[in-house]
Order: C-alpha cells, then structure tokens, then sequence
C-alpha cells in the first residue's frame, strides 16, 4: 500500500497521516538525531515499503502504551534497531491504544 499521505518533516521525525483515518504516526532516530533520509519524503507519497525501510521489524515490535501523551490520547510507542515508531488516536478518534497498533500493522499489512 502506498498513500498520499500528508507527511511532513517536523523537527527531528517524518510525522504521517493515513487518509481518511482517525490516527496518525511518526517515526525518529533512537539517538534523537535529524535523518537526512526523512526530508525525501516532505510532502510526499509514503507508503509501507518505506516505512519498512526504517522499521524493518514492524511485525515483531514491542509496543508500549504512553499513559500521560501530550498529543492527544491513546499513544503508544515500538522500537527498532535505529528508530522509534509512535502512534496515537486523531483528538476527535474514540480509539484506544490497542486499536490505533491494530491500526498501524493493518497499514502495514496492506488491509
């Protein structure tokens, strides 16, 4: 699956937002550094394939819920080799954590 998807570089992380979905998701460096990688996809389409390339272990991450997120509700976070995956509910979504994950590998898996 391959999106157009409202991505943005912020910061130090490439933030995403799935079209017509009620939850979103950025990925970082471990090591809180800017990727030069990331600016390729400002404004861009991103899809798994490219999500892959930094997560390359999406199937087999351990993720953890954020109790307190400051963006919102229903975050939680995985990490893989060399970056950070987080996703989190949109502020109008009823979402909870399991659901907005469930969501993400449903990306993932081209549902």
């Amino acid at each position: 699956m391959s999106v157009k998807s409202s991505a943005i570089v912020i910061g130090n992380m490439l933030l995403c937002a799935v079209p017509n979905t009620d939850w979103h998701f950025f990925i970082r460096r471990l090591d809180g550094e800017n990727d030069v990688m990331f600016s390729t996809f400002h404004r861009k389409e991103f899809g798994v394939n490219d999500v892959a390339k930094f997560i390359p272990n999406w199937k087999t991450l351990r993720w953890v819920k954020i109790k307190d997120s400051q963006l919102g509700h229903s975050e939680s976070y995985a990490k893989d080799a060399e970056f950070e995956v987080n996703v989190y509910a949109a502020v109008n979504s009823t979402k909870k954590h399991p659901d907005v994950v469930e969501a993400f590998l449903a990306f993932m898996n081209g549902i």
